[in-house]
């Protein structure tokens, strides 16, 4: 599958979500692509991880933070790590931006492993903000729903806010409010938030 390169602006909508957000909160910038999110996180004053499984993606990455970060740092926040070896990290977070999802999602059984290895990386209570291509029509959210190939093209998996439903993904985090359709910079995406519960104490 060709990957359309990811967009060059932040997401005003993730930006947005994040204003009031302790900017001691370590986040994840999960599938970094070229960094948009990484840098404007880290200029926020986040302390920003970056991964991405594509080498290209991860040496762009640290080009662009590193008028933010001395060359220690940019080497040692952005590494090449896939999806299944998430574990290397040895961190956790309060929150994951999955944003450019392409590279990571191929089918709902690949939406559900994001999240439950979203949930070992995060912190009780922390959040996870995923984004997905949406559907061009009411028609190919359908295909999307059945699994047929034509909801497949250059950006991936194209799902329809129903699938990002906690309740159908049998994820053990929590929807912590309705995925929606998000119109930025010239392309529509599903926008979901995610919360990983804290444990209840023993009565």
């Amino acid at each position: 599958m060709s990957i359309r390169q990811p967009l060059e602006a932040p997401s005003d909508q993730l930006l947005r979500t994040l204003a009031s957000v302790p900017v001691s909160s370590p986040i994840l910038d999960l599938g970094c692509g070229t960094g948009e999110h990484t840098e404007a996180l880290l200029r926020l004053g986040f302390p920003v991880h970056a991964c991405d499984p594509r080498p290209d993606a991860v040496r762009k990455t640290r080009a662009r933070v590193r008028n933010l970060v001395d060359e220690e740092t940019a080497e040692s926040c952005v590494q090449k790590i896939a999806l299944d070896a998430l574990d290397e990290l040895d961190a956790t977070f309060d929150w994951i931006v999955a944003f450019q999802t392409a590279l990571l999602i191929d089918s709902k059984a690949d939406l559900r492993s994001l999240l439950e290895t979203g949930h070992s990386l995060l912190e009780p209570g922390g959040w996870l903000y995923l984004t997905v291509p949406a559907p061009r029509s009411e028609a190919e959210g359908q295909s999307a729903a059945e699994g047929a190939r034509s909801a497949f093209d250059d950006v991936g998996i194209r799902l329809p806010p129903s699938d990002l439903e906690a309740s159908r993904l049998d994820t053990p985090l929590v929807e912590s409010r309705p995925p929606s359709r998000v119109e930025e910079h010239g392309e529509t995406r599903i926008h979901a938030i995610y919360r990983r519960v804290r444990a209840q104490a023993p009565s």
